[in-house]
């Protein structure tokens, strides 16, 4: 039987295919119908795309006016850009300053003496050792910390000599004590020197005259010779100024001990009280609050004034909270608990923190946070640091409790529960200490003693038992340009006693030493023996240098009569020299009290995390990155918890932390960085024992090991692997002879990057080519009598005028004026983008929804609701009114004009008045919180187009699931429709074989007919 091969019927003739095709086609059409409606949705949901996109140009416009910062942006002028370059950030004062530069910040220099050849001359063995001025002996006395902390008011002074010579000395851009010696023995119209004594300066008077008087006057109604000792005359040739160093209530405690400090324990007191009647006090300097912490030492002693605070909880539930009879911190943690909101008060270090344990109210959608906030206008609330805003469920305060200074330690100890007025705490009377007063009588004696292995109290001079009933500290401060003698050695110190000196003349004198407190006056006393005997600072400036200049052919002999004074100075000889250094004293310049911002030269310790690993291969990861790890301690406190075998300490030098090894396994002590951070690096850490050594030690001094035949060469590749916060370079000068030398410059520039050099005894030796100096600048009228003086190690001043950074280029002979003006135009061109990017919205829905009558054409989202509710809700957001942004309350008064169709326009000169009239009242407008116009064009945006609830994005989803239910249906339908098409095919090939039969049969009848009967 045959089959049906083509589209049309072999038998029949008929077209089957397309008769075929005929049927399905007219029964496709609902398919094709859906398929126009699958068609639409997608348009639609394209359109619904467009406006999204376009709302979304909107937010991001709409979040930059939400923001206060946006409307203080600032822009900076300066009348001589030779000199000043200024960049206004955002928030910047507004206003026009003047500003003289002085002096720019230059960087410390040195170069070596010459050789023959960088990479073939050997140097010469030693140990070549670089430190900062920090490690000086001789460090210079900053003139802000002179008088008490008060500082040096700088100007003019007037310097006359015995026979009338004058002279002018201009201090402004002296920084320290040393500056002021040099600027008055480097001027040349009157005959006199100036040098340092003890606590002063001392003028004499060189032109020989025994008649007439020296003396010191103010120019103009400056006050600088004042404030520096020296004003008045002398008769005698010698003009002995005033004491210059004193403590006072506000002098830091860092100061303290040569920049030492005072070091407190964390978590634990640091000394014990013990009066006369028996009364106890024990006492923490860490500043960490405890319930007995008094209110009066908080907010450095301006305390807590009495008041009520408002609590709100996240249940909407609020109490006043009556803190008028508060005394102690125990008190207010007493009474917030107890207001019945569910909320408790805990200590984190220096601050309170507010936990709020409630449920939030049904439905609040998290509105609802915790607030406080001040009653009546008080300010109780901000002084307990609580005026900030809640995260989450919590609220951490402000540090309200500060240990910086020796007032807030007179404070603590005279505020103290058990005092009440029995022991006072005051500056000792020479101005140099502190006095503890006892008030009680009794049997027993005040004393202090040390808890806890705490240092603090021997750092305050006050350890001990009281002669009488007062009880006063060593002295706290050194002296001017010298340091105690207990901060050398690494801080072991020196013990002062009586020294012998035998010149080589064979004279010889008994020295006694044992009051001596610095190292100043053990060099004056030698000095002043009559023996032809020298001392003074060794040009390095990290140790002392004696001379014999007697003119004898013996023995120069030191040597110690009690104590060990000469030999720990390195001083003790028995020898036929003519002197002796004592080498590098290792003055102590750090400690467990040095704060890590302080570290590298200001520039401190990035917040990170670090491995240590001991020879036992036990590590553990120690992190810095809590936030509370101020100084060394925290750090010696967070190594040492970790629970292997490692201890910490501060080195014996005192210039670093050392980590030693007692795990005494079969590996190497090592430090490594974790997550790429450099922490341990630049606590100089970062490194392995080395073979043999169960240490390792982050020295800040480097010290290069010089073998005999090292190279200039060699020696640069050693430098730069050493860390030294130096940069070596071999310079060739082009002499015919020596031409070689080696360079070193400071890392840092300023005073603070001056290098401390000691070459041993290598070959190596060293010039200054550039001294270290800050950038010196003279804030407003540069001829004033006590002029501003603004100072930086580097040649740009930040924050001298809030949000204005100046770039200092070169000295000024005139003044620079620097002009601070608001950004208006950014706001402007904003204002004037949102303005198109809503007309823009607002046209592309009309057209979208648009109806054509002649045509008939509709747009796509022609009758939508939601690109209608879309439009309704911005064009009644344009027009309404804010009641709580200010004195502003729509957007037409800002310069926006609602035209025809709400179609947009922006009145730019409006705009820009109001920006120069009242610039806070546009702020406000657009930054109110929750109701400027900004923030709630932001939240209608955000609700139109957020991804998961926003209404677009809602009609969206119920439009794909629109078109997937018609791709469902389209599927089913054509599956249907091919099965309907394979059975018309399948019919119409039986029926081609119904008739191929008929036609067989048929042909079978017509050759019978044919047949004849016989």
């Amino acid at each position: 039987m045959s089959t049906i091969s083509t589209g049309v019927g072999l038998i029949s003739g008929i077209p089957i295919q397309e008769l075929v095709d005929s049927l399905i086609a007219v029964q496709r059409r609902p398919i094709d119908q859906l398929s126009t409606r699958l068609q639409n949705l997608g348009s639609r949901r394209t359109a619904y795309l467009q406006v999204t996109s376009q709302l979304l140009a909107v937010q991001n416009i709409a979040t930059r006016l939400a923001n206060a910062e946006f409307f203080r942006r600032s822009g900076a002028t300066s009348s001589n850009e030779s000199s000043i370059v200024a960049t206004a950030g955002a928030g910047a004062a507004v206003g026009t300053y003047t500003f003289s530069v002085r002096s720019l910040a230059t960087t410390h220099q040195l170069i070596s003496a010459g050789f023959a050849s960088a990479d073939s001359t050997p140097v010469g063995a030693g140990t070549l050792t670089i430190e900062t001025e920090a490690a000086l002996v001789n460090r210079s006395t900053s003139l802000d910390l002179l008088n008490g902390g008060q500082g040096v008011r700088r100007g003019r002074v007037r310097i006359t000599d015995r026979a009338g010579g004058s002279a002018e000395i201009d201090v402004t851009t002296a920084s320290t004590v040393r500056d002021v010696v040099r600027l008055i023995n480097g001027q040349t119209t009157a005959q006199v020197t100036a040098r340092v004594e003890g606590d002063r300066l001392v003028l004499a008077d060189a032109t020989g005259l025994s008649t007439g008087s020296l003396s010191v006057a103010e120019v103009g109604s400056g006050r600088a010779a004042a404030d520096l000792g020296i004003l008045g005359s002398s008769t005698t040739g010698v003009l002995a100024g005033e004491n210059l160093v004193a403590i006072s209530d506000g002098t830091r405690l860092g100061t303290l001990n040569d920049g030492n400090g005072v070091r407190s324990l964390r978590g634990a007191n640091d000394f014990q009280i013990v009066l006369a009647d028996g009364t106890s006090m024990d006492f923490d300097l860490s500043g960490r609050l405890t319930d007995g912490t008094p209110l009066s030492v908080l907010n450095r002693g301006t305390g807590v004034p009495a008041g009520k605070i408002k609590i709100t909880n996240r249940a909407g539930q609020s109490a006043e909270v009556d803190l008028s009879d508060a005394q102690s911190v125990g008190d207010v943690r007493t009474a917030v608990q107890g207001a019945g909101l569910n909320v408790a008060v805990t200590f984190n270090g220096s601050k309170l923190l507010i936990t709020d344990s409630s449920t939030p109210a049904s439905g609040s959608n998290n509105e609802n946070r915790l607030k406080i906030e001040e009653v009546a206008g008080g300010t109780t609330a901000a002084a307990l640091g609580l005026t900030v805003a809640a995260s989450g469920n919590t609220i951490t305060g402000a540090t309200i409790f500060f240990v910086e200074t020796v007032g807030d330690v007179r404070r603590i100890i005279n505020a103290h529960s058990n005092n009440g007025g029995k022991l006072s705490a005051e500056i000792s009377s020479d101005g140099l200490g502190l006095s503890l007063i006892d008030h009680t009588a009794g049997a027993g004696s005040l004393t202090v003693t040390a808890l806890n292995g705490s240092h603090a109290a021997d750092d305050l001079g006050i350890t001990g038992v009281a002669v009488g009933n007062t009880l006063t500290s060593r002295r706290l401060l050194a002296g001017l340009d010298t340091v105690f003698l207990s901060s050398l050695r690494g801080g072991t110190g020196v013990e002062a006693g009586e020294i012998r000196i035998i010149n080589r003349a064979g004279s010889s004198a008994t020295l006694n030493l044992s009051v001596a407190h610095s190292l100043a006056e053990v060099l004056e006393a030698i000095n002043a023996s009559g023996l032809g005997v020298s001392a003074e600072v060794s040009a390095n400036g990290l140790g002392i240098t004696i001379r014999d200049e007697s003119g004898g052919s013996g023995s120069l002999v030191i040597s110690d009569l009690s104590g060990n004074l000469a030999e720990k100075l390195g001083i003790a000889i028995d020898s036929p020299a003519d002197g002796v250094s004592s080498g590098n004293l290792q003055k102590q310049y750090i400690s467990t009290a040095t704060r890590l911002a302080d570290l590298n030269n200001g520039r401190g310790v990035p917040r990170g995390r670090f491995r240590i690993t001991d020879s036992s291969g036990a590590s553990a990861v120690v992190d810095l990155t809590q936030g509370n790890e101020e100084t060394l301690q925290d750090v010696l406190n967070e190594i040492n918890s970790r629970g292997i075998g490692v201890v910490a300490r501060i080195n014996d030098t005192g210039d670093g932390l050392l980590i030693e090894d007692t795990a005494a396994g079969g590996g190497r002590l090592k430090i490594g960085e974790e997550g790429g951070g450099t922490t341990a690096k630049s606590l100089r850490i970062l490194q392995e024992a080395a073979e043999g050594q169960n240490f390792i030690d982050g020295s800040f001094e480097a010290r290069i090991q010089i073998a005999a035949g090292d190279t200039l060469n060699k020696i640069v590749e050693k430098i730069r692997a050493s860390g030294a916060a130096v940069t070596a370079a071999v310079i060739n000068s082009g002499s015919a002879s020596l031409p070689y030398r080696l360079s070193l410059t400071s890392t840092q520039s300023g005073r603070v990057g001056e290098l401390a050099i000691d070459t041993g005894a290598s070959g190596l030796s060293f010039e200054t080519l550039s001294q270290a100096s800050d950038a010196t600048v003279v804030f407003g009228d540069a001829g004033a009598a006590a002029p501003v003086i603004l100072r930086s190690s580097t040649n740009s001043i930040s924050n001298a005028v809030s949000g204005v950074r100046l770039d200092l280029v070169g000295i000024s002979d005139q003044p620079v004026t620097v002009d601070v003006t608001r950004d208006a135009d950014a706001v402007v061109e904003d204002l004037s983008s949102l303005v198109s990017a809503l007309n823009s919205v607002f046209t592309t829905i009309d057209t979208l929804s648009s109806f054509d009558s002649e045509t008939e054409q509709r747009g796509i989202l022609n009758g939508d609701s939601t690109s209608r509710r879309v439009r309704e809700r911005l064009t009644g957001l344009l027009s309404r009114v804010f009641p709580e942004a200010g004195s502003l309350r729509q957007l037409s008064q800002v310069g926006v004009k609602i035209g025809t169709n709400a179609s947009l326009s922006l009145d730019e000169q409006k705009l820009r008045n109001l920006l120069e009239s009242d610039p806070a009242a546009v702020e406000a407008f657009f930054t109110t919180v929750q109701s400027g116009f900004g923030k709630v064009l932001q939240d209608e945006l955000k609700s139109l187009t957020d991804s998961n609830n926003g209404t677009i994005a809602l009609q969206e989803q119920a439009i794909e699931n629109s078109e997937e239910l018609i791709r469902d249906r389209i599927e089913q339908m054509e599956l249907l429709l091919e099965r309907r098409r394979e059975r018309l095919l399948a019919q119409f090939q039986a029926t081609e074989g119904i008739i191929a039969s008929l036609q067989s049969q048929q042909s079978a009848l017509s050759g019978l007919s044919l047949l004849t009967i016989r």
